[in-house]
């Protein structure tokens, strides 16, 4: 008895190490591949395809949204203080407008200090914010998982949530576009499938 027990003992050890291994990493890449696209003007907003409520709206200023820097960055993971924020160990200096005791930074910005993929979606009038360095691997997991992309998008879905979670043609990623097949039959989606790297 003890002599079979030794046998087992350490492949079986292995196996829920590995097992426990695979969760966590996937937790991990779950809270840190965010997505949130806000309508302008709206506090309504998706959080990798969950409804959330924002305290401030993106809001329009010089012919380009402003987004409301501190509870972006909050949502999307990092960390703010009076003159940085930080998101996923890239630090730059809090820029933009202050109105009403709130700092709201043009989309612009955060395009060019690379913090994140910011799009300004004018045909839906949506701005979409994605701090998803693993999305592609992920998105792969999650169809198989989880039955949902990364955004959170599902088979079933309008064609409005697909269009919100990942904007009109010309704003979409190019990689993720060329990647993610959606198929869309009478305004619902029917089909998402992941490609891969040629």
């Amino acid at each position: 008895m003890l002599k079979s027990l030794k046998t087992y003992i350490i492949p079986i050890i292995s196996l829920v190490l590995a097992i426990g291994i695979a969760f966590w990493r996937i937790n991990y890449l779950e809270r840190t591949n965010i997505s949130l696209s806000i309508e302008i003007g709206s506090t309504a907003a998706l959080q990798n395809g969950e409804e959330i409520s924002l305290q401030n709206p993106v809001i329009w200023h010089e012919n380009e949204p402003y987004v409301p820097i501190n509870e972006v960055v909050s949502r999307l993971g990092g960390s703010i203080d009076e003159k940085t924020f930080t998101i996923q160990q890239n630090t730059v200096t809090v820029v933009g407008l202050l109105q009403d005791n709130v700092v709201y930074t043009p989309i612009t910005y955060l395009q060019e200090k690379y913090m994140m993929a910011a799009k300004w979606d004018k045909e839906r009038n949506r701005v979409i914010l994605t701090v998803a360095p693993d999305e592609i691997p992920l998105t792969r997991r999650w169809l198989f998982w989880r039955h949902k992309t990364v955004r959170g998008l599902r088979v079933g879905d309008s064609e409005e949530r697909y269009l919100d979670l990942y904007g009109s043609p010309s704003v979409r990623d190019g990689i993720i576009d060329d990647l993610l097949h959606v198929k869309v039959e009478n305004g619902v989606v029917t089909a998402i499938v992941m490609g891969h790297y040629d």
